[in-house]
């Protein structure tokens, strides 16, 4: 398996989903995808993604955990954290 593939199937379905709803991302989404790669990944759209990580695993994230997820794999090791 390449990288690219590996880092890809690294990233569950509901995080490509999210992506999708909330920045309308259709693009691929690995554990690198970050505002860089995510034209309307910015400050207002990420409140609205972390309102929609907390409805969707019924969590409650903190101010750093907000601000600690930078790229998907940064979401995944938080959502991990959280045990969901």
């Amino acid at each position: 398996m390449s990288t690219l593939a590996a880092e890809a199937a690294e990233v569950r379905p509901e995080i490509i989903e999210i992506f999708a709803d909330v920045f309308q991302h259709e693009g691929p989404v690995t554990r690198n995808t970050s505002p860089d790669d995510v034209s309307r990944w910015d400050s207002l759209q990420h409140i609205a993604l972390v309102r929609t990580i907390e409805a969707m695993f019924d969590i409650s994230l903190s101010m750093d955990e907000i601000v600690e997820m930078r790229s998907a794999g940064e979401i995944e090791t938080v959502l991990a954290r959280h045990g969901v």
